[in-house]
């Protein structure tokens, strides 16, 4: 099972995103979400969900992680940009949000490093959480 930390137990919300059996449960009832599995070589490194936001108005990577045992190999870039070239390309969108965790540093890193900047809007959940975009054109 793909996990985020090393210090996270199996169960719906791990301490900064939603699991990826509540993810998959959440897009095969909300209909608009697509799930992708993400691979190095043959073995699963992480998971992606993406998709339109009702919420949002937009198109949006709702949720994207690499197993802690793979982080800090640079596949995090590499997954994020191939999921936003798949964007891109499947639903020719000019704009991607997505919101993270407010303590998670190193997906902020991340997301700044490929090119999202803060958008000033925030999201209201179980945490509060901002809005980043990123043009493609």
């Amino acid at each position: 099972m793909l996990r985020s930390g090393n210090d996270q137990e199996n169960k719906i919300f791990e301490k900064n995103i939603a699991s990826n059996c509540f993810s998959l449960a959440q897009s095969s009832i909300e209909g608009n979400w697509v799930t992708k599995a993400i691979y190095y070589n043959e073995t699963l490194i992480g998971f992606t969900m993406y998709g339109y936001s009702e919420e949002l108005q937009g198109y949006e990577i709702c949720r994207f992680m690499i197993d802690f045992n793979h982080q800090g190999k640079g596949y995090g870039k590499e997954g994020l940009n191939l999921v936003i070239r798949e964007m891109v390309k499947h639903f020719k969108c000019e704009e991607i949000l997505l919101s993270f965790h407010p303590e998670n540093e190193k997906a902020k890193k991340l997301y700044v490093s490929v090119g999202f900047q803060n958008t000033g809007k925030v999201v209201k959940g179980f945490v509060d959480e901002h809005i980043y975009s990123i043009k493609t054109k």
